[in-house]
């Protein structure tokens, strides 16, 4: 603000008092009209600013909320693959992604089938905070909403329960799933910005349903404010903006921004109560006015000793002269207070001339701010045309203008600013034009960053899954109606988690750098790269000139990726594996084709060569028909759809029944009588074996109980023994229970064991035998020559039995080499004191070759097939 110069003494003549007062009255008026026009802009600019802040504040959270949301559903689509498709062993527990979203909020994702019956549950991987109770299975036909249950009225803490529909690839609903999150989590979140007494953060449904608020507000949550100006007036009007309205909570004046969020049907709303917005502008007021009303007591003062003292005497020159130097310091004054303001101050006369500025307006045009009074404002600032024509709508409507556009400051640099233009009369009676400049740069910066996050992954600059998913589907629609083909790849890169796990995770961001402008590459311009999650990416490609085109872009890109990759001094090799869809013949949709590709890269496709799979509907089916079975495995023990049935063992020589090999049956409901051979494997992988096996070997020794009871001799049964079984710390103690809790006579039991579950971790393996026969139970060797047969382990394991393969056995009178092999089995078991048992013998040519081999026992259709448990007494009064 330019400062007037000192006031020179001079003679003064008697002045009337009327124009004393008229003069002085002037004055105070005009400096009103200044310090109000000031303060009023100040106000308006402290709420704009407010406004613009909270909407940021919003913007920021609702992008966060919408990471958040998108990082949950991918966790439940992937449970939902996990429960409903894989083929690999047991889930401990949910994988997070590379950003750890998933983790901070999700508690568990549970699936239910259409029925409503629920079909499992996954919790994150880790995880160890209380669950609440099972909630109640959704409707059949539950659209994707959120929902809030499990309300805590003295914290305000509750459960959002987010709920979408599990389809196959076909499109066809296969159930609902439910992801249950903690809102504590988001509350934690939303508590990080401070807004003040009375400011919050609030996450609301679309419908007006309060489902977190920041700080807390327990009895808030779950109730509806759809009767509020955000849903009745803001919300229909625009996505997201800003707006003053009296709080519903407590009734308070206040200022709120708001956004939706994207991808589901949430609103973040931040809000400030008035007051705490205005703090400072109140400063400033009580400052403005208190220097207003002590000016003008100083200038009435003056006017009151100028008339009394010009009637008096002309001799008070000094005295008057004196007050006209405190006057200049007042306007000293004046200009600190406009000078203090941080936005460009500045007033025009009628001619565009600088009548005054502050030195933020100095700093913003590169000038001194004593040269600006009487500067043309454009030979300081650019873009005259459209500032003059603003300036005239001023003058002639009032009111105030305000405009957003871009300039370049005294540096040079391009600013974007908002310019608010209001009238204001001067002291000569003309109109002036009082400007305030609002700096909005770094405001936009951060907004076209947060929108570029929405598209792009913040480590590779490649298109996120978001983007890809849009890319896709526009790109299949586009081939849809000009009937061309298209193809979609899903790349994994399972030994990139290697570069962390070595050097950490800079070193892994600066690989994944690398790899991103490597796909960039071999992308080219017919192809779009992107990434995923973690160590996914994906690409989307023409198919047009067909499959070997495809099938030779997916070598070339697999070749690219087994190079090795230099990070640090260290050659890595990420491993990669490449799955590969073809539209339309592998789906219709984005997802269904894209589904199709990462099946492909997860075994259920046809593999080209190395790892590079495409998708085959074939295996895809087997996949489901496996998963299937699995699923009804899953339950077939507690539906009681399992049974032992009993195998005899005879003697060679005098065909006497010596004992009995326990095997499993299943019988489905669904599925019908399923062989062994299907569901022993599954439940090997799966884990399921080690429930089943203990309910057989419980089975089995209920079984010897009672035959022992029943015929007053023991029975003796041999029960086999899976791999993860021989692992499971508990196998003795559940062998001693059993044992115990059903009078087991020693020598009854005998427990069969594979070759290749002897081979490791033999040193546990060898305490564990040794402490079983211990306890009086037999151990032989099961399907005994098609392992690792070796002397070694034949001599240091306390086995007491050996079982000739059916494979050998199957062959006996008709091949040679059979019989030579199963005759040294004899042999090397006579020299070791073993006795030996043949498996699977059916006809009497089969029984007169192990009659010349002397061959102890054996068992097979040949005498009889699996008898159930109540047909066995029979066979030791006479074979029947």
């Amino acid at each position: 603000m330019q400062v007037p110069s000192q006031p020179t003494v001079r003679s003064i003549r008697p002045t009337p008092l009327s124009r004393l007062v008229i003069v002085t009255a002037g004055l105070i008026a005009a400096l009103g009209m200044v310090t109000g026009a000031m303060l009023y802009d100040s106000y308006r600019d402290a709420l704009r600013e407010e406004q613009i802040t909270l909407r940021n504040v919003a913007i920021a959270f609702a992008a966060q909320t919408a990471s958040v949301v998108q990082a949950i559903d991918s966790a439940a689509r992937q449970s939902a693959h996990i429960l409903l498709r894989r083929d690999g062993g047991p889930v401990p527990g949910l994988a997070d992604g590379r950003d750890g979203l998933t983790h901070r909020y999700l508690l568990r994702v549970l699936l239910f089938e259409n029925a409503g019956r629920q079909l499992g549950s996954l919790l994150p991987a880790g995880e160890h905070r209380a669950l609440p109770p099972l909630p109640a299975a959704p409707a059949p036909d539950a659209r994707r909403h959120i929902t809030i249950s499990n309300i805590d009225r003295a914290s305000g803490h509750g459960i959002l329960n987010f709920i979408m529909p599990a389809r196959e690839r076909d499109g066809r609903r296969i159930g609902t799933l439910v992801a249950q999150v903690d809102s504590q989590g988001f509350e934690r979140l939303y508590n990080l910005v401070e807004l003040g007494t009375g400011g919050s953060v609030t996450l609301l449904h679309r419908d007006g349903t309060m489902l977190v608020r920041g700080p807390a507000f327990p009895d808030g949550i779950g109730r509806s404010f759809a009767d509020t100006p955000l849903f009745r007036e803001q919300l229909p009007r625009a996505a997201r903006g800003s707006f003053t309205a009296i709080s519903p909570i407590n009734g308070v004046p206040g200022l709120y921004g708001y956004d939706t969020v994207e991808g589901a049907d949430l609103v973040i709303i931040t809000g400030m109560a008035r007051h705490v917005a205005l703090a400072g502008w109140y400063g400033r007021l009580w400052t403005a006015l208190a220097f207003y009303l002590l000016l003008a007591a100083v200038l009435s003062l003056l006017a009151w000793r100028v008339a009394r003292d010009t009637r008096r005497q002309f001799g008070l020159i000094d005295m008057v002269s004196a007050s006209e130097a405190r006057l200049g310091k007042s306007f000293d004054y004046l200009a600190s207070i406009v000078n203090a303001v941080g936005a460009p101050i500045w007033v025009l006369d009628g001619a565009r001339r600088i009548v005054l500025a502050n030195e933020a307006f100095a700093r913003l045009v590169g000038r001194a701010r004593e040269s600006l009074p009487g500067l043309d404002e454009r030979a300081v600032l650019p873009g005259a045309e459209e500032r003059e024509r603003r300036y005239e709508a001023v003058l002639a409507h009032g009111g105030t203008l305000d405009a957003t556009g871009t300039m370049r400051d005294g540096s040079g640099e391009s600013r974007t600013v908002i310019q608010l233009t209001s009238r204001l009369a001067g002291e000569d009676g003309q109109a002036h034009l009082v400007n305030v400049l609002t700096d909005i740069t770094e405001r936009e910066r951060a907004e076209a960053r947060l929108a570029w996050l929405a598209e792009f992954d913040a480590i590779t600059g490649l298109p996120n899954q978001a983007q890809f998913w849009r890319l896709l589907e526009a790109r299949i629609a586009a081939c849809a109606g000009g009937g061309r083909e298209l193809a979609a790849v899903a790349l994994v890169l399972e030994r990139l988690h290697e570069i962390v796990d070595l050097l950490g995770h800079d070193a892994g961001d600066r690989a994944l750098r690398q790899v991103a402008d490597l796909l960039r590459g071999a992308a080219g311009d017919g192809a779009v790269a992107a990434r995923i999650r973690g160590a996914e990416f994906a690409f989307v490609l023409d198919a047009g000139g067909g499959r070997p085109d495809v099938e030779r872009f997916a070598l070339q890109l697999h070749a690219l990726m087994s190079a090795p990759l230099p990070v640090d001094g260290h050659d890595f090799f990420l491993g990669p594996v490449l799955g590969v869809a073809l539209f339309p013949h592998d789906g219709r949709n984005a997802d269904e084709l894209y589904r199709s590709a990462q099946g492909a890269a997860s075994g259920a496709g046809i593999e080209v060569e190395d790892a590079v799979h495409f998708f085959s509907a074939s295996r895809h089916t087997e996949l489901g028909q496996r998963l299937t079975l699995e699923a009804q495995l899953r339950r077939a023990l507690e539906r009681g759809e399992m049974r032992l049935v009993y195998q005899p063992k005879v003697t060679v020589f005098g065909g006497q029944v010596v004992g009995f090999e326990a095997l499993l049956r299943w019988n489905s409901p669904q599925l019908g009588a399923v062989s062994p051979t299907q569901f022993i494997p599954i439940a090997e992988r799966t884990g399921l074996i080690i429930p089943i096996g203990a309910w057989v070997l419980e089975q089995a020794c209920r079984q010897m109980g009672e035959w022992a009871g029943q015929l007053g001799r023991p029975v003796k049964v041999a029960v086999n023994l899976s791999p993860r079984q021989l692992y499971q710390k508990s196998l003795l103690e559940t062998v001693r229970r059993c044992l115990a809790q059903y009078r087991v006579p020693p020598g009854s039991l005998e427990l069969e064991i594979t070759e290749t579950a002897l081979m490791s971790r033999e040193k546990e393996v060898d305490r564990l035998l040794h402490e079983i026969r211990a306890l009086g139970v037999d151990l032989a060797i099961d399907d005994f020559g098609t392992g690792y047969s070796s002397l070694a382990y034949l001599k240091r394991f306390p086995v007491s039995r050996l079982k000739v393969d059916r494979a050998f056995v199957r062959d006996l009178g008709r091949d040679e080499d059979s019989a030579a092999i199963a005759l040294s089995i004899v042999n090397l078991a006579r020299g070791l004191k073993l006795k030996v048992v043949a498996e699977g013998v059916e006809t009497e040519s089969q029984l007169a070759v192990l009659r010349e081999m002397e061959c102890d026992e054996y068992q097979g259709f040949l005498f009889s097939e699996p008898r159930e448990a109540d047909a066995v007494p029979a066979l030791f009064a006479g074979r029947g």
